[in-house]
């Protein structure tokens, strides 16, 4: 088995949306399958676009209070598609220093496991090219859950099965089957959300502040970090912080040699008031 991760930049929650692909190989027999997992709202099957699915939103805060809701999958290609929907517990997270990121399965720092309290419909539907499907959600006893944040990977998977050119390595006999899945974070929060952040500086250059933010509570993060400096905010960025994250701060002027600081709000768009109430948004950094 061979993996590839690229990472490319740690957006995950900007308008562009992080995209990150990893590309897994397996040789079995006559088959050889290929595993893309997109984190994005998007993944496109082939350079011609023919298979492409969209799922929205990219990410899904909840709570107790309130413990459902719904993701949409739609077909913006041309061919129709067959879509299998499953969630695992796990969190997409920088490694400790902060150079790659990735996803891991089977745990997720100190955020809880969501997935055995997680109902779900349909688990798999044939989309036609332009057309939509309504994936539903809720969790089972919600309201008994202590106080904290949970977390659900949904994935979206899609199968193209391909033919093999003449070019390809004789040990695949007769097709290539690919699999593509979109990754989408599904949390759930109870009670009072109280996120405690350290901050590392990676790297400064005139026109970025790179940071790495660790989270050392139940709270996923859910918001924007700023470089302030002076009194004026020279960057912001909106990110969510499960476990680690790293971060790239788009700068409007240097930051110079005078000392600066890292604040965080959680002024966020889509999320609903109730964040901004119950959230106390970590400390500020000073460097």
């Amino acid at each position: 088995m061979t993996e590839f991760y690229n990472a490319g930049t740690d957006h995950l929650m900007s308008c562009a949306m992080h995209r990150a692909h990893m590309w897994r190989t397996l040789h079995m027999g006559a088959v050889a399958v290929f595993v893309v997992i997109a984190i994005s709202g998007t993944c496109q099957a082939q350079d011609t676009g023919f298979a492409t699915l969209s799922v929205s939103p990219a990410y899904a805060y909840i709570t107790a209070q309130e413990p459902y809701g719904a993701f949409r999958l739609r077909n913006e290609g041309t061919v129709s598609m067959e879509v299998i929907v499953s969630a695992q517990y796990g969190v997409i997270e920088a490694d400790s220093v902060g150079e790659n990121t990735r996803i891991v399965t089977g745990r997720a720092g100190l955020v809880g496991d969501l997935t055995d309290r997680l109902i779900f419909y349909p688990e798999r539907a044939i989309l036609e090219p332009g057309t939509e499907q309504v994936v539903r959600f809720m969790i089972e006893g919600a309201a008994a859950l202590p106080d904290g944040g949970y977390i659900t990977l949904m994935h979206y998977k899609m199968q193209e099965r391909a033919a093999v050119g003449e070019s390809a390595i004789p040990a695949v006999a007769t097709a290539i089957s690919i699999e593509y899945s979109l990754v989408a974070p599904l949390v759930l929060f109870s009670g009072p959300i109280e996120p405690v952040l350290s901050t590392r500086v990676l790297g400064i250059t005139d026109s970025t502040l790179t940071l790495l933010l660790a989270n050392s509570t139940s709270y996923p993060f859910i918001g924007g970090v700023s470089a302030v400096k002076d009194g004026r905010s020279l960057g912001r960025i909106l990110t969510a912080v499960y476990s680690r994250r790293r971060i790239e701060i788009p700068l409007s002027a240097p930051l110079g040699e005078s000392p600066f600081t890292v604040a965080f709000d959680t002024d966020f768009p889509g999320i609903s008031p109730y964040f901004a109430r119950s959230t106390t948004p970590p400390a500020k950094v000073q460097f």
